[in-house]
């Protein structure tokens, strides 16, 4: 995996694309309900959806998790700061089987906790293609939060995370500003 301290030091920003000014917005939608609800869980999975080339199906025919059930677990999520991986699959079975869709669902809820997890994203950290059984692969997903996890800690995250919010133009958690770089500069493998 490439340094990110080096590239964010490269890496340019576009503050006026779609996808930059829309994530505060996304982000706020969660940010100031005390409780969340199945159509919480329903905006929510079709609000991220926007942000992916792939058209949403939330599965309300789901034998081991309802709508109401997803909303509890973001409650727990966002409450606990954590879910087990077998709670994520669930999440992300509801939402069109895609660890994609409850990635990015899971970090408008929680963005200090969950940080989103895509093809792009896939790429950087391993380096190799983004084959669907790979990106959307739970063990995967959790060892990138571990990198992120370790990333944080280094000496130079501080400087990296303050550079990258001068750049985007408003704030964001520790996890955002790592995935963002990654994703802005993710090599293209055939």
């Amino acid at each position: 995996m490439k340094d990110i301290f080096d590239l964010e030091l490269k890496t340019v920003i576009p503050k006026d694309s779609s996808y930059i000014k829309s994530y505060t917005a996304l982000l706020q939608y969660f940010k100031w309900k005390s409780i969340l609800s199945v159509e919480d869980v329903i905006c929510g999975a079709h609000m991220v959806y926007g942000w992916m080339p792939t058209i949403l199906k939330v599965d309300f025919k789901l034998k081991d998790l309802d709508p109401d059930g997803a909303a509890v677990l973001l409650m727990k999520a966002r409450d606990e700061g954590q879910l087990s991986d077998g709670n994520i699959t669930l999440l992300a079975k509801l939402i069109n089987h895609s660890l994609v869709g409850a990635s990015k669902l899971l970090h408008f809820v929680a963005p200090e906790t969950f940080a989103i997890w895509d093809s792009k994203v896939y790429t950087f950290v391993h380096e190799q293609p983004s084959y669907q059984n790979r990106v959307n692969n739970i063990k995967n997903y959790r060892d990138y939060l571990n990198k992120l996890k370790l990333l944080n800690a280094d000496s130079r995250f501080e400087r990296f995370h303050d550079s990258v919010n001068v750049k985007i133009g408003y704030p964001v958690s520790a996890l955002r500003a790592i995935e963002l770089i990654m994703f802005l500069n993710a090599p293209i493998l055939a």
